[in-house]
């Protein structure tokens, strides 16, 4: 039997503003273990100067001297417990009236997010009073968040508004309100050329609202392989859609033939995360597996993840992960065991019998099973 190994690999999210770890699940296959995920944000300064009746004014004098990092934190601190000190009417009534405005101040701070998608640091005051919206009135924070959306602006700020929609409103309608405008963010060509940490943050839209549908446009930004950021992040929004979603999700991967032949060993990974316990994935699978069109390097690394329950750990604007327990994933592996090698004993599987004992050995070292013998290879 395979030792088993713990592999945590600590992540700078560059791209995506959050932090985070890519985890191996094979992990939480070994009892006690546990994840560690990296802090995000610091600690926040308070700034002491007296309040004022009207926070967001104050804080824009102030933000205007380009305060250093600590003072900055503190003043928005500040600012944030003071418009929530207010009626709602009247903080929604300062921050609308500021919006509209079209002024901005520059914060000196990052695109950073928090758990539950709380923000910890906004790099515009404008930001910053979008977040505000969504806990001082929601339903204001809806209705703002859908004229920021209707004119060009900044692509942190619709980042901001899709989250406060998207938190909010949850008729089929504003589904597709959300999908629509998180797209046209994606393809906004000033936004995409240099894009920001909110920019590459909205993506997570289509994960919350499971915007499947949109699998060819992702194709589409994986394949540049001229710009890295963009792939990545259409990568990790594919890869979380086929999690939350494989049978409807793999479908429309097997369609993008052209992601297949850019990206072959990435969408077979993809296959890779189907539940075998699944009858509409073991058959996704069973086809993918026997189409003669598979190369012997696709195979290989299919073969060589399955199964693949690899997650990235991040904090969101709008989705979540779960993670599942060493039992669950113990459960999953016997019955995928299981399957395997009633398939090695199926004669339609002969020309994939290599790769299927590849899979075997692979289980094998996490259930612990010895009695399941690994077939040798048909004598030649």
């Amino acid at each position: 039997m395979h030792a088993k190994r713990t592999i945590i690999f600590a992540i700078s999210l560059l791209l995506l503003g959050a932090g985070g770890i890519w985890w191996r699940q094979e992990n939480a296959r070994k009892p006690g273990a546990q994840v560690h995920q990296q802090s995000v944000g610091g600690s926040i300064k308070k700034d002491l100067r007296a309040p004022s009746a009207d926070p967001v004014a104050r804080g824009e004098v102030l933000l205007q001297n380009k305060l250093p990092r600590d003072e900055s934190l503190g003043a928005l601190q500040q600012m944030q417990e003071e418009l929530r000190a207010l009626p709602a009417d009247q903080a929604v009534a300062r921050i609308e009236e500021y919006l509209r405005t079209g002024k901005d101040r520059k914060t000196g701070l990052g695109f950073v997010i928090g758990a539950g998608g709380t923000m910890k640091e906004w790099p515009t005051l404008r930001t910053f009073l979008v977040d505000a919206l969504l806990a001082i009135d929601a339903q204001a924070a809806a209705r703002i968040s859908r004229e920021i959306l209707a004119k060009p602006g900044s692509a942190d700020e619709w980042a901001l508004a899709l989250r406060n929609l998207g938190r909010v409103e949850t008729s089929a309608d504003s589904r597709e309100l959300l999908i629509e405008r998180t797209k046209e963010l994606i393809n906004n060509p000033e936004w995409q050329a240099d894009p920001s940490i909110g920019y590459l943050n909205a993506f997570d839209t289509l994960v919350h609202t499971d915007a499947t549908e949109t699998i060819p446009l992702l194709s589409g930004l994986i394949q540049r392989k001229d710009r890295k950021d963009l792939a990545h992040a259409g990568f990790l929004t594919l890869d979380r859609l086929v999690q939350r979603n494989p049978v409807d999700a793999l479908h429309l991967v097997a369609a993008e033939r052209a992601l297949s032949a850019s990206r072959p060993e990435m969408v077979a990974q993809q296959f890779a995360r189907a539940d075998l316990r699944d009858t509409s994935q073991r058959e996704i699978v069973r086809n993918w597996l026997l189409n003669p069109s598979r190369t012997p390097a696709e195979l290989q690394s299919f073969a060589g993840v399955y199964p693949n329950n690899n997650q990235f750990i991040s904090h969101n604007l709008l989705s979540s992960s779960t993670q599942s327990t060493g039992a669950e994933l113990a459960a999953h592996d016997r019955a995928a065991l299981e399957i395997i090698t009633s398939w090695q004993k199926d004669a339609a599987f002969q020309p994939v019998q290599e790769q299927l004992r590849t899979m075997v050995a692979r289980l094998n070292s996490f259930v612990g099973v010895s009695k399941l013998p690994i077939p040798a290879p048909p004598a030649k």
